[in-house]
């Protein structure tokens, strides 16, 4: 039976310091995660947000060393109470994938297996990490179902996920990830697919859960709004790289670099009546190893010193950081 990782110092739980992950293509080099440092402390929540082909998903990814070929962690260090995930052995990193760190992914009808039962999904994690009988492991799914919210629980341990609706197999996903009671919760897109009124239920539950379990969130999204209502800090990314952060309240009312005023002049407001606001042009994979701003293309504010350097992060104000020639 696996020992969970005990806690050995007093920063933050996670450390990720000038992660480069990059993917090695028939078609060049793509830096998909370039020089990323963030961390979380125990009980905050991270929100890592971008458009798609941003490198968030890669991001955490990196985190549970789960890159898909052809890509790799080729620098920096991820640090877990104090150890390096980067240098641990196959076999200890696999124990702390699902038991000290646990994902919950974005599509839940393909992250479930469809030929097994639910209640066998969620004891097989218990019966993997905590070495327990295959009785005790369903006992214990079916109080994991009930507290997340889904009723007649001990009778939905013999359903499919076919079965079940959109917002119950998110909730299946959920009591998976919670079953080893995770020191860090990854949650990537948690809400993809579910229509407004299961995602409040859903986010609601990941802060209620978050809060009993004093429990550490990354959450992954494009949705600002889902962001702002549920995230201590943000991290906003670019072509690889974190280009603002800082506490959701501040980075909210201040944004200093383009693209987070863009991504932000995206969300409709109450009372509009015109077009929505749109940032022109698309995130290109050769973006990524650029000189110069990766941003500048799109940028309606671009300056000359974009064109050759790119721009290193600044604190503006205490813990709001920018990477901006301009902010």
């Amino acid at each position: 039976m696996y020992a969970p990782l005990q806690k050995k110092h007093d920063g933050p739980l996670l450390q990720v310091d000038r992660l480069k992950t990059y993917f090695f293509t028939r078609s060049g080099l793509v830096k998909a995660v370039d020089d990323v440092s963030f961390d979380i402390s125990v009980g905050e929540t991270l929100a890592l947000v971008g458009e798609s082909g941003c490198g968030k998903s890669i991001t955490s990814l990196s985190i549970l060393r789960l890159v898909p070929a052809p890509g790799r962690v080729v620098e920096g260090s991820i640090l877990f109470n104090g150890q390096d995930l980067l240098r641990m052995p196959p076999t200890e990193i696999r124990r702390v994938r699902g038991n000290d760190i646990a994902m919950i992914f974005q599509e839940p009808m393909t992250s479930l297996n469809p030929v097994f039962k639910i209640g066998e999904q969620i004891a097989e994690v218990l019966r993997l990490h905590r070495g327990i009988s295959n009785l005790e492991a369903l006992e214990r799914a079916a109080a994991l179902l009930e507290q997340v919210g889904i009723s007649a629980a001990s009778n939905r341990l013999r359903d499919y996920p076919h079965q079940l609706s959109g917002g119950q197999r998110q909730r299946v996903m959920i009591a998976m990830a919670l079953a080893c009671d995770p020191k860090l919760l990854i949650a990537d897109e948690p809400t993809t697919a579910l229509d407004v009124t299961i995602q409040a239920q859903i986010m609601e539950l990941l802060a209620e859960l978050a809060k009993d379990h004093q429990m550490a969130t990354l959450l992954i999204s494009h949705d600002l709004g889902v962001v702002a209502g549920n995230a201590d800090r943000v991290a906003v990314m670019y072509a690889g790289r974190i280009v603002e952060t800082g506490p959701v309240q501040t980075l909210f009312k201040n944004p200093c670099h383009p693209y987070t005023r863009g991504l932000l002049g995206c969300i409709p407001k109450p009372g509009d009546k015109g077009p929505l606001q749109t940032i022109e042009g698309q995130l290109h994979p050769q973006q990524n190893t650029a000189e110069g701003c990766p941003f500048r293309p799109r940028c309606a504010t671009a300056c000359e010193q974009g064109l050759t350097r790119p721009p290193q992060l600044r604190e503006l104000s205490p813990g709001h950081f920018v990477r901006c020639w301009k902010a």
